[in-house]
């Protein structure tokens, strides 16, 4: 697993097996430390013509090694490139983490045991240098991430070696704020890879009873606040949706809160809920087999709100926050639910079933009543992998954002064009109501095909289950697992809304 520190020393100074160079078109390096005139100069003559020869002109995606000598020392010479810098700039900030993202690679596939980077010029970000440093930093360990529990070769195929941020042209109370913020990015990329770790374990072993086990070393390790029900307590409850998609699995759902508590008293509070369904085989809707694929990520909206906690316990934010995941398996036996059944929830409501497949929504609406009576939080944030249709709209680029609160939308929007953890708003009105009417119940779990806008009424359903409190709901299918060619996501789970939801709560102000 990387690791990585800031260091103090000049970036000529160091001792490493690879120096990175981050180089804009036409060969311009992107720093003022780590330029091409210095290695051509004592180190590397005629490296431009070198660069040259072999294509390399900085463009964005381009990665060059070369072998040269530093310090009577054999290293490896690593460009990157970054384009034109002209776009805007949560554009180059992203290109900025997919540049980190191809170093971190060729480190690993070169398995060397350090190397040092220079900040780049601040003037393309629209950041600070402290946000720029802890972005840098996410980017890193995000790249670094890779599922190989099971490869019997390699148990961790993670790189083993040491990353060294450059601060040391910094006045040393501004140094000393970049290692913090350094720090402070080791904690969030180190949260991201707990959720994608989860969500990338297999249903056979990442169970309820797992997760939920998970969740309670996590509060052990940060001293968080942790609590867990199952059945027996939700029946109590009235938690008639939990209850519907727990009934037809082997493995016994687990219902569990995490609460960290800030220092002050009058503090206000924000809940995470977050959908944990381990595996989702349809139900008695049993989707085709080719649709189970994949149906280990829907518990990614837990993993992510588990993963969140565990950042928050470090870096200790001014408000209360309350973890709140329902996870379950859906599963078809004689036990499960069924479509036709109608369900009543912990606030009284009713819904038909008409389709056990829309299970994620039962789960969340039952959580997002118990975040709501026993917190009184200022915000509830919902998050989950709950409809196949926000991919349609957004591809695997955006998650899509339904609120009607402007405020939190708008607030959220540059949250994730600060951290690339990017969402889109979708619509939500009165005139999704009539999707979800049912003429047996108080609604229907499903929207009525002649609507379509599959994910904003699954929205619409949601609603129904916060009365008061402001909310928005956030829908991960799309971006939870399988993005293509974002080189720091992967093949497998994303981590999705970590960074998110941790910038959003690290930055709350009621």
């Amino acid at each position: 697993m990387i690791t990585i520190h800031p260091t103090y020393k000049k970036f000529w100074d160091n001792a490493v097996d690879g120096y990175l160079f981050l180089m804009t078109e036409q060969l311009e390096s992107a720093s003022d430390l780590a330029t091409l005139g210095k290695i051509n100069k004592e180190y590397y003559p005629n490296v431009q013509e070198v660069l040259k020869k072999h294509l390399f002109t900085g463009k964005k995606g381009q990665v060059f090694v070369l072998t040269a000598k530093h310090q009577k020392n054999l290293v490896q010479y690593i460009f990157v490139g970054l384009g034109s810098q002209k776009g805007q700039p949560h554009e180059e900030r992203e290109t900025l983490r997919r540049g980190i993202g191809a170093a971190i690679h060729v480190l690993k596939k070169q398995n060397l045991a350090s190397a040092v980077l220079g900040l780049p010029n601040l003037k393309p970000f629209g950041v600070t240098t402290a946000e720029l440093v802890k972005q840098m930093t996410i980017a890193a360990i995000m790249a670094d991430y890779e599922f190989s529990t099971f490869k019997t070769d390699k148990k961790d195929k993670r790189w083993a070696g040491t990353l060294y941020i450059e601060v040391a042209a910094k006045a040393a109370k501004e140094a000393k704020a970049l290692a913090a913020a350094l720090k402070n990015g080791v904690i969030i990329g180190q949260a991201t890879s707990h959720a994608r770790e989860w969500a990338d374990l297999p249903g056979n072993i990442m169970t309820p009873t797992e997760l939920a086990n998970r969740a309670q070393q996590i509060a052990k390790e940060y001293k968080l606040k942790y609590t867990v029900f199952g059945r027996d307590k939700a029946l109590e409850l009235g938690m008639g949706g939990f209850c519907a998609v727990d009934a037809g699995s082997d493995q016994d759902g687990k219902f569990v809160i995490l609460e960290y508590k800030a220092a002050a008293k009058a503090a206000p509070t924000i809940a995470l809920v977050g959908k944990g369904v381990c595996f989702d085989s349809g139900g008695i809707s049993l989707k085709p087999s080719a649709g189970m694929e994949g149906m280990k990520f829907d518990m990614s909206g837990a993993a992510a709100v588990i993963a969140t906690m565990s950042a928050i316990a470090h870096l200790k934010p001014k408000v209360n926050v309350i973890g709140i995941t329902p996870i379950v398996e859906n599963m078809p036996s004689g036990k499960a639910s069924r479509q036709d059944d109608i369900i009543t929830f912990m606030n009284g409501k009713t819904a038909e079933i008409k389709s056990t497949d829309a299970e994620g929504r039962l789960i969340l609406a039952d959580a997002l009543c118990y975040a709501e009576k026993f917190y009184k939080p200022t915000v509830i944030i919902d998050i989950a992998t709950l409809t196949s249709a926000c991919a349609y709209s957004l591809s695997h680029f955006y998650t899509a954002l339904i609120t009607r609160d402007q405020a939190l939308a708008e607030g959220m929007f540059k949250q994730g064009l600060l951290t690339g953890d990017k969402v889109w708003r979708l619509p939500l009105d009165d005139d999704f109501k009539e999707a979800i009417k049912s003429e047996v119940a108080d609604m229907a779990n499903t929207g009525a095909p002649a609507y379509l806008g599959g994910t904003t009424t699954a929205a619409g359903f949601l609603e129904n289950f916060v009365a008061k409190t402001r909310w928005t709901h956030l829908d991960i299918a799309n971006t939870a697992s399988h993005v293509p060619h974002i080189n720091y996501l992967g093949k497998g789970a994303t981590g999705a809304g970590v960074r998110l939801l941790i910038e959003f709560v690290m930055g709350f102000k009621k």
